[in-house]
């Protein structure tokens, strides 16, 4: 075995940059079809305030459109063949990827006008033995704040490299 090298592990204490996110409510809305979310408080402001919010608010996995929002949209130039953005990929010469395992903690509704500042960092690298040779296990932790630094949703989330 032996993959994770130590530039590979010293990837893991590497500062990504923040990502930010005015949500409005049409992405709300987007989502809320996508999703077959019928409730009116996604598509209704009148509907999201008398339900306690001030204006429409999203479903809950919402936070997910926000994340995929931040890793992918770059330049084709710095994507992997896979499509993943090479700023995103360990420095480990596997490069087929999978998702594993993923928990979502949520806080606060997101509604729209927010403004989501998203932050990522690895929290482990770690390596298996598989049939077709070394898995590498990347744990990524994503955390997602309000304007008002609450918060929205915390996400951990595994991609395997083989």
């Amino acid at each position: 075995m032996g993959v994770i090298t130590d530039e590979a592990r010293g990837w893991a204490e590497k500062e990504f940059p923040r990502f930010i996110f005015t949500v409005t409510a049409r992405d709300i809305a987007q989502f809320a079809h996508a999703t077959e979310a019928t409730d009116q408080v996604h598509f209704d402001a009148e509907a999201a305030r008398a339900a306690g919010f001030h204006d429409v608010v999203a479903p809950a996995l919402f936070p997910y459109v926000i994340r995929m929002q931040a890793s992918n949209l770059v330049d084709r130039t710095r994507l992997e063949p896979d499509g993943s953005p090479s700023a995103d990929v360990p420095p480990i010469p596997t490069r087929r990827a999978m998702a594993g395992e993923t928990s979502v903690e949520l806080g606060d509704p997101i509604v729209a006008g927010d403004v989501i500042t998203v932050e990522k960092r690895v929290l482990d690298l770690y390596e298996k033995e598989g049939r077709s040779g070394p898995l590498v296990f990347v744990q990524m932790e994503f955390t997602f704040h309000n304007q008002h630094g609450r918060l929205v949703a915390r996400e951990l989330f595994t991609r395997i490299y083989r």
